[in-house]
């Protein structure tokens, strides 16, 4: 059995989490190994870097020392869980990875998408995710789902919108790894959809 990295991305409140939770129980219900992980955290160091990410004030930080702070999070996580996990063949699904920083860093705070690239390529060189599920809706339905709200979410909907459409260029831009699934429906319809994407894509 090969070992594969699957990533969710998209906004806040799109249902990530949930569903993550819900793929791994599915695939472990049809014998596969997987493993769970998250961005920024996943590791003891990374869970203490969220903290400072994700918490206090919208203006605390500039937006390149939110990009190098998610990347130095990334290798730590690529080192102690990711990497293990593909080479011990688990599936490892992780809730956010690399297309947060390209989409939110990249182009909603105007660092620039290939200039993400650039410094993703120095910290992790040409490893990529095998599959990316990015999940597609509005902020507008999506921020009453939210039952937190972190530093980035405090940002409003405009910014969110910008994300969103940053988002949905990464999509474009990587037709081969990305699949832009329309979020919008029942906790079970979505998971429906998840996984005939991961069928469809990886033949899971």
């Amino acid at each position: 059995m090969k070992g594969y990295f699957i990533t969710f991305e998209g906004g806040e409140g799109v249902g990530k989490t949930t569903q993550i939770k819900l793929i791994a129980e599915k695939l472990r219900q049809k014998e596969y190994n997987v493993i769970t992980t998250r961005e920024p955290g996943g590791t003891q160091l990374g869970e203490k870097i969220r903290s400072i990410l994700l918490e206090g004030d919208v203006n605390k930080m500039s937006p390149m020392t939110e990009a190098l702070l998610f990347t130095a999070v990334r290798r730590d996580h690529y080192e102690k869980v990711i990497k293990p996990g593909i080479e011990n063949n688990f599936i490892v699904l992780s809730d956010r990875y690399m297309d947060t920083t390209l989409a939110y860093q990249g182009y909603a705070h105007g660092l620039g998408i290939n200039n993400m690239e650039d410094l993703y390529k120095i910290a992790l060189g040409d490893f990529k995710p095998d599959l990316t599920i990015i999940f597609d809706m509005d902020p507008s339905k999506s921020h009453g789902n939210l039952t937190e709200i972190n530093r980035f979410e405090k940002m409003g909907n405009d910014w969110l919108s910008k994300g969103l459409n940053g988002f949905r260029q990464v999509a474009k831009l990587n037709p081969g790894r990305c699949v832009l699934m329309d979020s919008i429906g029942t906790i079970d319809e979505v998971s429906e959809r998840i996984m005939k994407i991961l069928n469809d894509k990886l033949g899971l």
